[in-house]
This record gives structure tokens, C-alpha cells and sequence, in this order.
């Protein structure tokens, strides 16, 4: 197994340390990287240490806060196990101040609220409004806007990077059945909701309504009532749309494992056979006996393979 972690403090060298073990994810519908490490602590850990990088493989894959750090002595060796957030993670804690934003693009709401460090994102100029209810967070915004002029769900691509389209330095990766160790299919319904409906302007309903043949086929009948969505006033049936996709986020997946990684990142394309699809999720553990990674490819509404 090559993995390396490097620990930092505000005013202090980084430190690096050798991986024992780990466990790391990203998907497309969670806007950060996860990190859970184990590894030797040969030397002296920071007691001010807020901050880690990890590398697999020579890959840089994730760069975030600590959220736990603990430090375990035992038989004379030394430990230590973290627990990590990308930076990107504080989008979903700020808070916007309420109201109207018009003329308001994915830069503006990334570089002049609340700027993150480390943080980066694809140049996204066109424009819209958005209206942000108490509580809304700044990755609310962001989800709305790219909702509203691109028909897309953000995502994070390397460490921190906020893209809403296919990056042009996407990759293809080929795989064999020889190759895997396993391959298979999941669904989820939990979130399928049949039957939306939203109040008009005179708070009736009626005449915003949608349902899902989807939901329907898998005999779910859930029923959502909703107020005036005000996010989507020039548009009101873009509010049951938004919902509806929203809701099936990644309810259908095919995955497979192998052993080993390749660099592999969210939206580069998994070959299969003729049958490419692009990649929504990357799961990898370490150990003293290798490294595994799982590969997740969902289709959905936001995601048509």
C-alpha cells in the first residue's frame, strides 16, 4: 500500500506520517471529500494540527479539517486516527442572509460570500436570480443556480473543486472482467415521491402539479404538497421539476471493485466492455493487505448514462 498523509498546523512544517489504514469517499451528490486515517505517529503531532493532506498511489485526493484527531499509545507504538472533511464541507454550513440576489452567477456566490481556502470552481458566468429562504445555505445557492441555468447538480472534482459541467481534463479508464473482484447493481427508493403539487400565486393547487412514472412503477405513491416556491417564480413548474430530480439522486447504481488505484475522479469515464459510463462515486480502503477501490456509476435524472 503507498498511502501519505500530512498533518499542518496554522504556524507550523506540515508533518508526514505513513498510512496504516484508511478509508476514503466521494460521490456526486455529497459536496466534499471523506477521510478516515490511521497512521504512525513516529514524531511529534502538532497540538495545534487543524488541517490534512492525502496522497494514494502519488494521487492528491483529499485536503481538508480535521474534524477528530486521537492519539493512542499502546506496546510502545504510537497511532494516530483522524477523521476529515474537505473545505468544500463549509458550504453547506454558511448561511446566506435572506432575500432577492438578481443577476447572481456560480462566481459571484463563490468568490464574494464567504470565500473558502483552498477552495476553487469552474468559471460559470451566465446569470440568474435566486431567492434564499432563512436557513438556506450557501450550497443551496449554489445547487440553484446550477439547477436553473445549466439543468445540473454541482459536484466536487479533485480535492476542492465546485464544476457543474464535464471537466475537459476528464479521463477514460478501461477495465476487464478479469480485472475485478466484484461487480454489481443496487436501487434505492426511499426518497421517490410520486405526486407533487404547488400553490399558485393564489395559493391554490392545481395548476403546478407532476408526477413520476418511476415511482409509479415501483408501486411508491408518495404525495408532496408544497407553498409557492419563490426560487422559481418565472418558472413555477421548474419548482416540481427541481424536486422530482432532486428526490432521485443516484436511486439507481451499478459498482464494481478492484484491486488497486488508478486516479480514477467523479465524472472521468468507466469503459466496461463497449458500455462507457461516467464515474459518480469512488470508494477506497487501505490496509496492510492492499489497496481496494470501488467504483459507482449512477443513473438518475441528473445523470442520464
Amino acid at each position: 500500500m503507498t498511502a501519505t498523509i500530512s498533518i499542518k498546523s496554522p504556524n507550523a512544517s506540515d508533518t508526514v506520517f505513513k498510512v496504516l489504514s484508511f478509508t476514503f469517499t466521494k460521490d456526486a451528490y455529497t459536496p466534499f471529500t471523506r477521510l478516515t486515517a490511521v497512521f504512525e505517529a513516529h514524531t511529534a503531532v502538532p497540538a495545534t494540527a487543524n488541517m490534512a493532506w492525502f496522497w494514494v498511489n502519488g494521487n492528491f485526493i483529499h485536503q481538508g479539517y480535521i474534524d477528530t484527531f486521537r492519539i493512542v499509545e499502546e506496546g510502545g507504538f504510537r497511532r494516530g486516527i483522524i477523521t476529515s472533511r474537505g473545505f468544500t464541507s463549509q458550504y453547506l454550513q454558511n448561511q446566506l442572509e435572506p432575500g432577492l440576489y438578481s443577476n447572481m452567477s456560480l462566481n459571484d456566490l463563490m468568490d464574494n460570500y464567504m470565500q473558502l481556502p483552498y477552495v476553487t470552481h469552474e468559471n460559470c458566468a451566465t446569470s440568474s436570480y435566486i431567492f434564499v429562504k432563512n436557513g438556506s445555505t450557501q450550497w443551496d445557492g449554489i445547487v440553484n443556480i446550477a439547477f436553473k441555468v445549466y439543468g445540473k447538480y454541482p459536484y466536487i472534482r479533485g480535492t476542492n473543486c465546485v464544476m457543474v459541467n464535464r471537466d475537459s481534463s476528464a479521463q477514460s479508464f478501461t477495465y476487464s472482467e478479469a480485472g475485478m473482484l466484484s461487480r454489481g447493481t443496487e436501487r434505492d427508493t426511499r426518497d421517490l415521491v410520486y405526486f407533487w403539487s404547488m400553490e399558485d400565486m393564489q395559493q391554490q393547487h392545481g395548476n403546478y402539479t407532476l408526477s413520476e412514472p418511476d415511482a409509479y412503477d415501483n408501486y411508491i405513491f408518495r404525495s408532496r404538497y408544497f407553498e409557492l416556491d419563490r426560487r422559481f417564480l418565472y418558472e413555477p413548474q421548474k419548482a416540481l421539476e427541481f424536486r422530482d430530480k432532486m428526490a432521485m439522486r443516484g436511486w439507481k447504481r451499478s459498482f464494481f471493485t478492484y484491486s488497486g488505484y488508478r486516479g480514477e475522479d467523479l465524472f472521468d469515464t468507466a469503459v466496461l466492455g463497449n458500455d462507457p459510463k461516467y464515474i459518480t462515486s469512488v470508494r477506497i480502503t487501505g490496509n496492510r493487505s492492499g489497496i481496494i477501490t470501488e467504483i459507482g456509476m449512477c443513473s438518475d435524472k441528473f445523470v442520464v448514462q
